[in-house]
């Protein structure tokens, strides 16, 4: 672990009471801060830790310099439990989504502030959802064959590919937090009938969004042709989308999941994109990353996107820009924006 000598005109309580803690891969500094300096923090003590090639451990690495923020990221190891003696952390700043292989529980319930990157990534991800609908309605993985076999016989390509349109379906969305309601926004042009199911959800709140609430997952599978899976992954929502609720969907229905591969019956989808009577169209599956080997991806009919929602490329730099806005603004005590909540953290993966 090295320090970084660095800084600019700051409040000397401050820069003696704040430490900051990088605590993020060489590659995940390059992804997120490629043009982060130092000095933009003020005048705060400050440390790197790669935790792919520390020589330090991690619990040694927060007994010494005792942070008191810890910018963290995926390869960031879980915060484990203070010794007596040992203060924690009072902020982490997660420059990624998901904060539960980093945050326990016990880290909100005591007080501590944490957030990530909220509503970020979220439009891209229901963006995604969008093109994996649209791809698998058009057909999209029957393109290369339409062309070397059918084509020269001068074969209708709607006809032999059964190209369907988005306009005027009946669309169904599985979970209602922000990628399905950005995703609701990207179907309007599309005039399509929306219902949703989200268990806790209020109905008002699903009405006040120009969707319909239905009472049950049932209900929300036999009514939709086109079917967005968004649930979050909780032990409610494991495996809940059963191979019952994937017959009840109409014949030649699209099933499209960008949530978690863990909520959905992965044999059961299987069989469905195999036999043909269903149109998959999957970022997300149960063992990730996704490989040759990985079920769906024996199955030419199915799509299947390697987890690439959110963020894209050109997206990780504002990522971190919005992380580093937010530890100066935990450092002048202004509030923290897309703060993880106990609520939040519980209905997360």
């Amino acid at each position: 672990m090295k320090t970084l000598d660095h800084s600019i005109s700051r409040s000397p309580a401050a820069s003696q009471t704040e430490r900051l803690l990088f605590a993020i891969s060489r590659r995940e500094q390059e992804l997120f801060l490629p043009a982060f300096r130092p000095d933009s923090l003020g005048q705060v003590a400050m440390e790197w830790h790669d935790p792919l090639d520390a020589v330090e451990s991690w619990p040694d690495a927060l007994r010494r310099f005792r942070p008191t923020v810890l910018v963290a990221c995926w390869s960031t190891p879980l915060l484990p439990e203070p010794t007596p003696g040992q203060p924690s952390p009072r902020y982490i700043c997660h420059l990624a989504g998901s904060v539960r292989n980093v945050v326990p529980r016990w880290f909100i319930e005591r007080g501590g502030i944490v957030s990530n990157w909220g509503n970020a990534v979220c439009e891209q991800v229901a963006e995604q959802a969008l093109l994996l609908a649209l791809s698998a309605l058009r057909n999209a993985p029957g393109w290369r064959t339409y062309i070397r076999d059918y084509a020269p016989l001068h074969a209708s390509p709607a006809l032999v590919l059964k190209t369907r349109s988005l306009y005027g379906r009946r669309v169904g969305i599985h979970g209602f937090g922000r990628i399905a309601r950005a995703l609701l926004e990207l179907l309007h042009p599309f005039r399509v009938d929306v219902v949703v199911y989200s268990e806790g959800v209020p109905p008002e709140y699903i009405l006040a969004h120009g969707a319909t609430p239905l009472d049950t997952l049932e209900e929300l599978f036999s009514q939709s042709e086109v079917l967005f899976e968004c649930e979050a992954l909780t032990p409610q929502t494991h495996l809940s989308v059963t191979r019952t609720l994937l017959a009840a969907l109409p014949d030649d229905a699209v099933f499209v999941n960008v949530g978690r591969g863990l909520t959905v019956d992965e044999s059961a989808l299987e069989e469905e994109a195999a036999s043909g009577r269903l149109r998959v169209a999957v970022d997300v599956v149960h063992e990730e990353p996704v490989t040759e080997s990985t079920s769906l991806f024996a199955i030419e009919t199915a799509i299947l996107s390697p987890h690439i929602g959110g963020p894209t490329s050109d997206e990780h730099p504002r990522c971190g820009k919005f992380a580093l806005s937010n530890i100066q603004r935990y450092l002048s005590g202004q509030p923290i924006q897309a703060r993880v909540t106990l609520e939040a953290f519980d209905r997360s993966t």
